[in-house]
């Protein structure tokens, strides 16, 4: 079943914490920290996470969109501090 999840072009949270082997909940805690890297279509909507992003976040590395970018909310916080 993993296999098929991974040909997918993306994953939701439930089909990550299969593939990971985490509760849902974990999965949503690390993408609101940072640690694995999704998108939301809107704040609070559903994330859609790349099957090389949470490979990524279990081998401890980076994937290559958190390489890139700067965490916007973080920013944000710090601009506003």
């Amino acid at each position: 079943m993993s296999q098929l999840l991974v040909d997918s072009d993306y994953l939701d949270v439930n089909e990550a914490a299969i593939y990971a082997r985490r509760h849902p909940g974990s999965i949503r805690r690390a993408l609101r920290a940072g640690e694995l890297h999704g998108s939301q279509t809107k704040p609070g909507g559903r994330y859609s996470i790349e099957p090389k992003c949470i490979r990524d976040y279990l081998a401890g590395s980076l994937c290559e969109h958190r390489q890139n970018v700067t965490q916007l909310g973080r920013a944000k916080k710090a601009l506003a501090s």
